[in-house]
């Protein structure tokens, strides 16, 4: 498991200690640090590429080297590991409290830390847990171009909301990466979509669901194809080649 530290952590951190709120932003970066691990861990039981752990200020991202093709329940399975670690910690930490292990202070802000970061990290905005589920629900509802375009419209709408409530410099640090994000989830748009073909061209998976369709561009997750009643294969073969 490799885990990057970002610049911005280190920034943040330098800025939190000279300003007294040291203890505060390391209680946030072992949180951001389990609700990963649960990530990853729940990334291992399935089978999942595992790549790397990135730690931002804000939250973290646990990257993986998986296909877009894959299945989109154990896409859930590994998103939900995060918040399971999470409330499984702060389960853990209240009973330290109970036991006078912990004192109030530090559970008060534990507690309040946890509340903020579920909050945030639910927002549907791409790359958080909640742009993340957004976009598991939308692809097992329309066509994966259409809902990566839809999810993307949804995150830019949430980042342009919560743009106009920055108030601290952990936030317009958060603005300032989830405009990238979603500009690059643009960008890449294209790209990503004939990857997702290029994948069922070069692999063979076991969908359990048969899907008519007339156009490329209405693929969808978990389904396999027959384009003008062509079988999914040879349409992509003749596409790739």
């Amino acid at each position: 498991m490799k885990i990057k530290i970002d610049n911005s952590t280190y920034i943040v951190m330098l800025f939190a200690f000279l300003s007294g709120y040291f203890e505060y932003i390391y209680l946030l970066l072992i949180t951001i640090f389990i609700h990963e691990l649960g990530h990853y861990l729940f990334g291992y039981l399935a089978h999942f590429k595992k790549k790397s752990i990135i730690i931002y200020p804000f939250g973290g991202i646990t990257i993986y080297n998986e296909d877009l093709n894959v299945s989109t329940n154990k896409e859930l399975f590994v998103l939900l590991g995060g918040i399971i670690f999470q409330l499984l910690f702060y389960f853990f930490i209240y009973l330290l409290h109970n036991e006078l292990f912990i004192t109030d202070h530090v559970f008060y802000l534990f507690k309040r830390i946890n509340t903020i970061l579920i909050s945030f990290n639910f927002l549907p905005i791409l790359p958080l847990d909640g742009g993340r589920l957004l976009n598991i629900i939308t692809d097992k509802l329309l066509p994966y171009r259409v809902s990566n375009k839809l999810c993307i419209i949804i995150s830019m709408i949430f980042t342009i909301y919560f743009l106009f409530r920055v108030r601290t410099i952990l936030s317009i640090i958060l603005v300032v990466f989830l405009i990238k994000s979603i500009i690059i989830e643009i960008k890449n748009l294209d790209y990503k979509y004939n990857q997702f073909l290029l994948e069922r061209y070069l692999k063979d998976y076991n969908f359990k669901h048969i899907r008519f369709i007339n156009n490329k561009n209405y693929f969808k997750r978990d389904n396999y194809h027959f384009i003008n009643n062509e079988d999914e294969k040879k349409y992509l073969n003749r596409l790739f080649n």
